[in-house]
């Protein structure tokens, strides 16, 4: 894979090489538009119609449905993908953070969600803070899973990865042990490391109960923990015309995450963006550590 620097987390993110991909989708959005009314007709029958093409990429691919547009079809051309994103629903269902899933289909790699056109402006303190407020939800959603969700997630709680070998691509596992004691004290031994969010302003809409939600949460994963989020957090406080001070930041999430069970301290959640970013090459912190 690639080490060439990518985004809000340059040195810890990896691009994969043009080409990745075995059985990239077509970008043509007619030839994509016909392909998907086969699959709505096979694999999702009771969604309405007509189909008509929003994007056509070579990993991903969304239709809206209904005229007006209901509901969203999403496609995906990397298994992985798709089997993250159906995790993120199936994690998250109760926390009102992603829109409402409909349907979905392993055969196909599709899924059919609300479509959700109304941004959520996260320009303001306040929108922001909403924003954040949604990515503690994510991050402390284990505490509050039902018994039999904690046990199929029981191979990534943060005890068993904090007594496991560090993976092959931390830099230090030295740091890495660190920052999982840490998130071990926040958050408690039995908890998932849940975290690595696709954090945009374009990703932050508005649910029919006017709450915001994020789109696009194949990104999910049970093992990397709630800290690379955080620094994203920083880097999009300070982007596109916002002056978001990134200790604001820090401190409204730490609120947020504490009042839904987390105990992290202030001094506590510095150490672990230290160690975060020592573990895994992590270019800048973007103030969020000040």
């Amino acid at each position: 894979m690639s080490t060439r620097l990518a985004g809000p987390l340059a040195g810890a993110a990896r691009v994969r090489p043009d080409g990745w991909l075995a059985t990239p989708l077509t970008t043509n959005p007619a030839h994509a538009e016909a392909q998907a009314r086969a699959l709505v007709h096979r694999h999702h029958p009771a969604a309405p119609g007509p189909v008509r093409c929003l994007t056509a990429r070579y990993r991903t691919a969304t239709f809206t449905l209904g005229t007006p547009p209901r509901l969203l079809l999403k496609r995906h051309g990397d298994k992985a993908a798709y089997l993250g994103e159906i995790l993120a629903y199936q994690l998250l269902d109760a926390e009102g953070v992603l829109p409402d899933l409909h349907t979905a289909s392993d055969t196909s790699r599709t899924l059919v969600v609300d479509f959700l056109d109304e941004s959520a402006d996260i320009d303001s303190q306040d929108g922001f803070e909403e924003l954040i407020a949604a990515v503690a939800a994510i991050h402390t959603a284990p505490a509050r899973w039902p018994e039999p969700v904690t046990e199929a997630m029981s191979p990534w709680r943060l005890d068993r990865a904090a007594a496991s070998p560090a993976p092959a691509w931390i830099r230090r596992p030295d740091a890495w042990r660190d920052l999982l004691r840490m998130a071990v004290h926040a958050h408690g031994d039995e908890s998932v490391p849940l975290g690595h969010l696709d954090l945009k302003a374009d990703h932050c809409r508005r649910r029919p109960d006017g709450h915001l939600a994020l789109i696009d949460a194949e990104t999910l994963r049970p093992d990397l923990t709630g800290l690379p989020d955080l620094v994203t957090l920083a880097h999009l406080g300070q982007v596109e015309g916002r002056t978001l001070a990134p200790r604001w930041i820090r401190e409204t999430y730490r609120r947020h995450t504490n009042a839904l069970g987390a105990q992290w301290s202030d001094s506590g959640l510095v150490r672990a963006l230290t160690a975060f970013a020592a573990a895994t090459g992590l270019v800048s912190l973007h103030g969020i550590d000040q």
